[in-house]
């Protein structure tokens, strides 16, 4: 019989997150009436400890690895396509499941038929709510909002007191638990994206499925580095080529094109700001540098003949062609 969930979690070979996520995940408390099964898929050039390592501690979770970084969206489509539980849970590594997170999750799929992926509520390492946990849908809609009033796309209705689950717009990529039903209908992550915007096309292919998409608040999971997100210049990039690759996908060829007006609109107001935080502010001048050169460049895109498509740098990145394979250490 499949087990009732697998536990997917990406790594580039590091172990400082990766040990207590894994405690975290076989800790009675958290899973002890789930079956389970585990599988960790290494992503990263060069060779490592951490494998040798994890299969001495963690003899029953399962290696998995590739010589390359293959990005959020083709690591963890390649480790779906080994999943075998009714569910699949896609867990960042530097989360830590709080008491009775998987049993309960899991226990709220079996009870919901209609909802086709969900998410818990996130806290950051003090214990204060994370509100990146849940999302707005992206539209033209909320993008015009967003120029004005930054972080739009986090003010769903979901805060700290929400009791009681409800329906979201999507759910952050760092805990979505899907049905392995949902999966096989609506496909895997888009892999054009590479990273940034993927869960929140998903979660839409998913809703357009019929399936809901939820925000369970009575189970939580730490997320250790959600609120410490560094904005390069790159990263930067990225999430505006993506919003545009998102926009085109969803709907159309006319909101693409206004969103192109949106998108520049909201880059030159953010070039003045951080302009004046490069003047005032010394301490703070890499971050607001790094931010004046990316949103000079997205200024460009809009302009560009297809600014969806990725500059050659990122293409690079996007090119890899390797494969997880069975990692035998110990």
């Amino acid at each position: 019989m499949a087990e009732d969930l697998t536990v997917l979690i990406a790594n580039q070979g590091r172990l400082d997150n990766l040990r207590p996520c894994l405690k975290s995940i076989f800790d009675p408390a958290t899973s002890g009436q789930t079956s389970l099964r585990v599988i960790v898929g290494f992503n990263f050039q060069g060779d490592s400890e951490t494998p040798h390592a994890l299969a001495r501690e963690f003899p029953h979770v399962e290696q998995l690895r590739a010589p390359a970084t293959l990005g959020y969206c083709r690591s963890y489509n390649q480790l779906m396509r080994r999943s075998t539980g009714r569910h699949a849970l896609l867990l960042d590594d530097d989360t830590l499941l709080g008491s009775g997170a998987i049993d309960g999750m899991v226990r709220f799929m079996d009870a919901h038929p209609e909802v086709g992926i969900a998410g818990c509520r996130t806290t950051n390492p003090d214990g204060s709510y994370q509100m990146t946990t849940t999302g707005l849908m992206y539209s033209i809609g909320t993008e015009f909002i967003n120029v004005f009033r930054p972080a739009t796309f986090w003010r769903d209705g979901v805060y700290e007191s929400t009791a009681g689950w409800q329906p979201v717009g999507w759910l952050n990529g760092h805990f979505m638990m899907a049905r392995a039903k949902t999966i096989e209908q609506v496909g895997m992550l888009d892999e054009r994206f590479y990273t940034y915007q993927c869960e929140a096309d998903w979660c839409l292919r998913i809703l357009r499925a019929g399936w809901k998409v939820a925000y369970v608040p009575d189970f939580e999971v730490t997320h250790i580095g959600g609120a410490n997100r560094v904005a390069t210049y790159k990263n930067i990039i990225r999430g505006n080529i993506n919003r545009y690759y998102f926009i085109r996908k969803h709907y159309g060829v006319a909101a693409y094109h206004l969103f192109r007006v949106i998108m520049t609109a909201g880059s030159m107001l953010r070039i003045l700001k951080y302009a004046t935080v490069w003047l005032v502010s010394p301490e703070r001048r890499p971050a607001a540098g790094a931010r004046v050169a990316a949103d000079w460049r997205t200024v460009l895109l809009g302009a560009a003949a297809h600014p969806e498509d990725l500059p050659e740098e990122l293409r690079r990145e996007n090119a890899t062609a390797a494969l997880f394979q069975l990692d035998i250490c110990g």
